[in-house]
């Protein structure tokens, strides 16, 4: 099975001297559901954003759909492919319309005009956007604004979709119908919530990370329901049931 993503050695350093990702490995491969759990602060944003080009460590390689994100050209190439909803929704929403909004990136891949259309119209009503099509996205609630950023994620029928806290602020029947389409995808997928329900779920293998590093890597099975190694870092294991 082939590799859609590899991490080897990664460091990132922001600005201000906050070591974010420390010597961080893993891999990803294609088909492949997994999940990413951790305390607040302990990089999976960051890391996230190294997978499309967003952000570049200082040490180590990130290779994406087997091209390294070393120069722009590799990088605008991967960006086809690679999907990414952010954790705070405000900053990836900027067209002037929901319309607008989900077609972008499938306009921006050029398909023709037609299935452009075929598939913001599929999106609108999936999540059930019909009736905020014309508005700016900026003025829909927050439930809203998720299902539309999660709508223009999907619109670009990606090869690796990431997603940061996709279930935030949706009520239960758009988390139910988040999940139910997210399960009967082919495709590799990177999920970061600290919803262990949504991660037990959605993936098969899940992990765990704390100050930039990998902690744990285990079946998500297995570390869901570990109160030894989850308490450890301040969350909450799922109960087994009897």
């Amino acid at each position: 099975m082939s590799c859609v993503v590899s991490v080897y050695n990664v460091t990132f350093l922001y600005p201000n001297g906050v070591q974010a990702i420390s010597g961080l490995s893993f891999s990803v491969h294609q088909h492949e559901k997994v999940g990413l759990i951790g305390p607040s602060g302990a990089g999976k944003t960051t890391l996230f954003w190294h997978l499309n080009g967003l952000l570049r460590p200082h040490s180590g390689e990130v290779r994406v759909l087997d091209k390294p994100l070393t120069g722009l050209k590799n990088i605008n190439e991967v960006r086809k492919h690679v999907a990414l909803t952010f954790q705070q929704v405000n900053d990836q929403l900027f067209c002037s319309s929901v319309w607008e909004e989900i077609a972008f990136g499938p306009k921006n891949l050029y398909w023709p005009k037609q299935q452009v259309a075929d598939t913001v119209e599929k999106w609108l009503a999936y999540f059930e956007l019909n009736d905020v099509r014309e508005r700016p996205p900026h003025h829909l609630s927050g439930g809203q604004k998720r299902r539309v950023a999660l709508a223009a994620a999907m619109a670009m029928e990606p090869d690796l979709l990431i997603l940061d806290e996709p279930a935030n602020d949706l009520d239960h029947r758009h988390r139910r119908k988040l999940i139910t389409y997210l399960k009967g995808l082919r495709i590799a997928l990177l999920v970061a919530s600290h919803d262990l329900r949504l991660i037990e779920e959605l993936t098969e293998r899940c992990i765990l990370m704390d100050k930039g590093r990998i902690v744990a890597d285990k079946t998500t099975v297995e570390l869901v329901h570990n109160e030894g190694i989850l308490k450890k870092y301040g969350m909450e294991a799922i109960p087994i049931k009897e």
